[in-house]
């Protein structure tokens, strides 16, 4: 009897034995897809970082031409403000010698009468 009984705690003590390897085997296996799926998850991440990258690189890229058709803008701005100021010192010139040479006109106009 008392065999019995130790056979049957050993039967018992196997069977603990076997459902808990088999839970540990469950949890690893849980923990396996958890991974692969953390795994994809990081992958679709680094897809994503590297697109954003090269987005921003185009945005940077692109607002560097910007700037520096905004700084050749000014600079023909610039010129073209001094050729302005130019043509009306030309103009100011010109009219300042048309008056006078109306004046001269008009002198000698009454010289002659």
């Amino acid at each position: 009897m008392l065999m019995w009984l130790f056979i049957i705690i050993l039967m018992i003590a196997v069977l603990i034995l076997i459902v808990l390897q088999f839970r540990k085997e469950q949890n690893s296996l849980q923990e396996d897809s958890q991974h692969q799926k953390l795994e994809e998850k990081v992958m679709t991440l680094e897809s994503n970082l590297k697109k954003t990258l090269e987005i921003m690189q185009d945005l940077a890229k692109g607002v560097q031409v910007d700037r520096e058709l905004l700084n050749q803008t000014v600079q023909k701005s610039k010129l073209l403000e001094l050729q302005n100021a130019e043509l009306i010192a030309l103009i100011s010139q010109y009219v300042g010698h048309a008056e006078d040479f109306k004046r001269i006109n008009e002198f000698e106009k009454d010289d002659l009468k």
